[in-house]
């Protein structure tokens, strides 16, 4: 993307101004549509599914009739009259017999009802049932089940029953609703034969089917609370506690509305006597209304408006701001390019003066700058010559010594290593003028200082030095360890004390952390602000303060950057000193 376009340029804020005008006219003009247009719909579409939920309601009750035509027919037949009798019948009498019940009961059943079950048991166990399939439910369970005892003790009605599966071997592993009918006497009022009409939950739920949808659920619920039939078939078979069911109920009112978890609901309810239900259909207006509003096509059309509105508006705001963006382009390359590259005169009266302002502020700034680099220059080589000053002739006078005394014991060899590690540490700090040098030198330099530390001390405190492959080379201030170094050896590890240093380097980032860490007797707070503000030299190699090293680290790199010190009272003390990472070059 062009600079001229970022987040916070005149032309992406008057887009985006725009663009928010027009999605909120959009948003707040379809929403008053769809408010206005909801009651409306709600209104309409309930009373559509109220005429369907009435058709349901019709069906279900002409199918009850159809069933008693059914019932009607086979406690008016002769013929089963006279198979349910007690006693043999001659083989021929039987094949009459049955031939008629076959003929009464195809009479009775309605042509439009073919997926139900006729089955007629008598109370002396004899079955009969219309289709060519077989009753796998032993005729005394049947007799004294649930749906039998139900029919026997209301003998003049039919019981609608739920059941998990059905007595015959097409619907042992169905779900069923039974319509059970008690065959009795006309005289004696005494039960002969019951009468079981079985149809399949399935082919049942054809009667509402074309009710239920994403947005309608149908509930078909016995007196007890329990869900005979449903859409929804996990609840079949469990009581159904919604409160807002039991509210239509109530009301009174075919149909009601109310909220529910935040969705509008229209809930229809009718009584079923026949089936000693209540039917319920629950609308949810929400997903009806999703249906009705095309929601991603409203966003697409809203989308497409918007970016005509917003290219138009481009076009226009770049052309008028054009030479503004020239002159903020050039404004930002700036630095880039020292600060030299002036501002061509074009452009409206106030772009002209804005480009002369601005070209009399660089020659300004030009002139500033090169006189603060001069000056900033002479004040850190006058620093350096301050610090390489620092050398503490004492250390000077009792190194010299120490190696007198190895040459007068003869220690050639350690007296030798000895004049080698202090004529490099003295060359790398007075001869060597230079502000940066390498970590790798810098941790030469550390070597040579703690030799010679060990060769007048002796060997009692050992320092270790880890640097991270892609460290060596990295820049680092002159005589910045080495003060730590040297507080560790002379502040940490106190009466012939023995102990570890160890020096680590390694990059974070684009930075570089170097850590000094010693396990010596640690200092609490107050020897440490006591060491940061010290400045001795009774055997140290300089003078230099922990406030020195951290005052150039932030002069050279900024205030973010410095030193931190850890240290715990017999623990030990971690020095870090974190900086930017720069390769050194020559």
């Amino acid at each position: 993307m062009r600079r001229g376009l970022h987040l916070n340029s005149m032309v992406v804020r008057i887009l985006c101004t725009v663009a928010l005008g027009v999605l909120s006219a959009a948003a707040i003009i379809s929403a008053i549509v769809i408010h206005i247009s909801t009651d409306i719909f709600v209104d309409t579409y309930g009373k559509s599914q109220e005429q369907v939920f009435r058709q349901i309601e019709n069906d279900l009750n002409d199918f009850h009739e159809n069933l008693m035509k059914i019932v009607n027919a086979v406690d008016s037949s002769w013929a089963f009259h006279l198979y349910l009798e007690d006693g043999e019948q001659e083989p021929a009498l039987s094949f009459q017999t049955v031939y008629q019940m076959d003929s009464d009961l195809e009479k009775a059943i309605p042509s439009n009802i073919n997926d139900i079950s006729v089955m007629v048991i008598g109370m002396n166990q004899k079955s009969y049932i219309n289709r060519a399939e077989t009753i796998t439910t032993p005729k005394g369970e049947i007799l004294a089940g649930e749906a039998a005892v139900k029919a026997l003790d209301n003998p003049d009605s039919i019981q609608y029953y739920m059941a998990e599966n059905g007595y015959t071997s097409t619907t042992k592993e169905s779900r069923v609703l039974m319509a059970v009918k008690a065959l009795c006497f006309l005289e004696s009022k005494e039960p002969y034969g019951l009468v079981f009409i079985t149809i399949k939950e399935e082919d049942f739920e054809k009667f509402y089917k074309f009710f239920t949808s994403d947005a309608a659920e149908f509930y078909l619920i016995d007196s007890s609370g329990e869900v005979i039939s449903s859409n929804d078939k996990e609840v079949i078979g469990r009581r159904e506690e919604k409160d807002y069911l039991a509210e239509a109920a109530e009301a009174g009112v075919l149909r009601y509305q109310t909220k529910e978890d935040g969705r509008l609901l229209t809930v229809l309810n009718t009584d079923m006597p026949y089936f000693a239900c209540r039917a319920y259909g629950v609308i949810d207006n929400g997903k009806a209304l999703d249906k009705l509003y095309n929601a991603p096509q409203i966003l697409l059309i809203c989308a497409v408006i918007g970016a005509a509105v917003m290219v138009i508006t481009l076009l226009v705001v770049r052309q008028t701001t054009r030479p503004l963006s020239v002159m903020v382009r050039k404004m930002s390359g700036a630095i880039d390019k020292d600060l030299k590259e002036h501002m061509d005169i074009t452009g409206s009266e106030e772009v002209q003066e804005l480009a002369r302002t601005y070209n009399r502020m660089l020659d300004d700034l030009n002139s500033y700058i090169t006189k603060l680099m001069e000056i900033q220059k002479e004040k850190r080589k006058a620093e350096i010559s301050a610090l390489q000053m620092q050398i503490n002739p004492h250390y000077i006078y009792n190194t010299l010594a120490s190696i007198k005394w190895l040459i007068y014991e003869g220690d050639t060899e350690k007296s030798t290593r000895t004049i080698d590690a202090f004529i490099m540490l003295l060359r790398n700090t007075i001869s060597n003028s230079d502000e940066f040098i390498t970590v790798g030198q810098e941790i030469e330099n550390l070597k040579n200082y703690v030799l010679i530390n060990n060769t007048r001390y002796g060997d009692r405190i050992k320092a270790e030095y880890f640097v991270a492959p892609g460290c060596q080379n990295c820049m680092i201030l002159k005589l910045i360890l080495q003060p730590f170094v040297e507080n560790a050896f002379f502040h940490g590890f106190p009466s012939e004390m023995p102990g570890h240093i160890q020096v680590f380097a390694e990059r974070d980032g684009s930075n570089l952390r170097i850590q000094i860490v010693d396990d010596g007797v640690g200092m609490d707070q107050g020897r440490l602000n006591d060491l940061k503000g010290k400045r001795t030299k009774t055997e140290h190699f300089t003078g230099i303060g922990v406030n020195n090293v951290d005052d150039r680290l932030k002069l050279v790199y900024g205030a973010e950057y410095g030193i931190s010190i850890d240290s715990t009272i017999n623990e030990g003390t971690t020095v870090t000193i974190i900086f930017p990472a720069e390769e050194f070059k020559a």
